[in-house]
């Protein structure tokens, strides 16, 4: 492979047509321009050398990465199909690409399919079909992006440095039960696994029957079960009541390693770059009319699900039917989109948002009970608190909340959605609700404003 910042790149391509030849210049110059050193034969036409086959066996030998830009044509030379004496360039070409692939004995592709429109995929020579591919858009510069993270080796994400274990929630068989366990509270434990709010109000009422180590065993018992489902106000004060009614050392170690769980965990729910952090600031970037801002912390499925409805919304709009919806739309869904129609969706979907989120002011705070929904998720509540951070428990009655949805990609967390829903992006797009007993969450209608939250 190359040694420097610049690698050497051969373009391989049928001459199908005058258009098609001006298509595949230009993709050659746009990758020059952007620090590929590029070739083709348009270089060498003035000045030909003495031998072709010698010529094009080096440009492939010598490059570190052959484009071969697929299309019917290029296909049917490629697989030696064409008339005698046509296309004898590419059938070399295609002979030694396939030989290369035949005896490689390296894990790295060089040979790197490129087509001009989606419907071409079905042209890309079968030994490079199962390798990445890229659609490079004619006049959409940013569709030329993907390919030169491939070519200059500069990948979108980084991975994170790996950071310690977070804390998780574990139970043994002497956690809260032992063989002189209240057969009461060891059958509430077991129906915890199935019914964990039954389980919940079973405890409750045998409570004020228990002394000692058995309301204690009673109370961690509670604990865990309101702590896996996500309610840390109860599950806190169960440990505690645990703590005052038997403070041996197996309720100690058990309610204090607990406790320590609950507040890592609600710790790293509000840390500077968690989840209701990232919600926070998305609010504040929306509010602040900083579009772009708002733009980058949603993730790629929401922007495309966003982008979707915008041009389901107008697909009859002679503005937007001069486009092919998938490639305008995957090219608006992008983080800095750069499309003749960015501007416009933009300043749409920002009044959505303001229209959405202005009634989220200082006086909104978090709840602060985390909600994780399988390992990426995470559901946030921001609710009128008087801007404090609040612990409340959701059996004691509903308050108005503004949910969104967060997942966390690269370590980094990002907005899903703003319902307890995941996007779906297709035409149109669609969302699929997430069960209340995953989320523990039941959605209030807001008063004041009845778009906050909707998406």
């Amino acid at each position: 492979m190359y040694t420097d910042s610049t690698p050497s790149v051969f373009v391989s391509y049928s001459h199908d047509s005058s258009e098609h030849r001006e298509r595949v210049l230009n993709l050659v110059q746009a990758l020059r321009r952007n620090g590929v050193n590029a070739w083709a034969d348009f270089f060498v036409e003035s000045d030909p050398p003495a031998n072709w086959p010698i010529w094009m066996h080096t440009q492939v030998e010598e490059a570190d990465f052959v484009l071969v830009v697929a299309t019917e044509t290029y296909a049917r030379r490629f697989n030696q199909k064409e008339e005698p004496g046509v296309g004898a360039g590419v059938r070399w070409e295609g002979t030694l690409i396939t030989a290369d692939i035949y005896y490689s004995t390296t894990d790295t592709m060089k040979y790197i399919p490129v087509i001009f429109s989606s419907e071409d995929s079905a042209h890309i020579p079968k030994p490079l079909s199962l390798t990445n591919r890229y659609v490079v858009s004619p006049g959409d510069d940013s569709s030329l992006i993907p390919l030169l993270r491939h070519l200059l080796q500069s990948p979108e994400f980084i991975p994170a440095q790996i950071g310690e274990a977070p804390p998780l929630l574990s139970r043994d068989s002497d956690s809260v039960t032992s063989s002189t366990t209240d057969p009461r509270i060891s059958a509430a434990v077991s129906l915890g696994e199935v019914n964990p709010l039954k389980a919940i109000n079973d405890l409750t009422a045998v409570l004020d029957s228990l002394r000692g180590p058995q309301r204690a065993a009673a109370y961690c018992a509670l604990g865990e079960l309101n702590q896996r489902l996500g309610h840390w106000a109860p599950a806190l004060t169960a440990y505690q009541r645990a703590l005052e009614s038997y403070p041996d050392k197996q309720t100690t170690e058990i309610a204090g390693r607990n406790i320590r769980l609950a507040l890592d965990a609600m710790d790293a729910h509000f840390r500077d770059g968690g989840p209701v952090d990232t919600a926070n600031k998305f609010v504040k970037a929306v509010k602040k009319k900083k579009m772009s801002r708002a733009w980058e912390l949603l993730t790629p499925t929401l922007r495309l699900v966003l982008v979707q409805a915008w041009i389901w919304a107008n697909k009859d709009h002679p503005s937007v039917t001069r486009y092919g919806r998938d490639e305008l739309a995957s090219s608006l869904s992008a983080v800095k989109p750069n499309h003749p129609l960015a501007r416009d969706f933009m300043a749409t979907q920002l009044e959505e948002f303001q229209g959405a989120f202005m009634a989220i002011d200082e006086t909104w705070g978090a709840a602060s009970n985390p909600r994780p929904i399988g390992i990426d998720y995470e559901l946030v509540l921001l609710s009128p608190t008087g801007g404090d951070v609040i612990i409340f428990d959701e059996r004691t009655g509903p308050i108005r909340t503004a949910p969104f949805l967060m997942k966390q990609l690269m370590g980094q967390w990002r907005v899903e959605g703003f319902s307890p829903a995941y996007p779906i992006p297709g035409w149109p797009p669609s969302s699929e609700e997430i069960p209340a007993e995953v989320t523990n969450y039941t959605a209030v209608p807001d008063s004041r404003s009845s778009e906050v939250g909707d998406e």
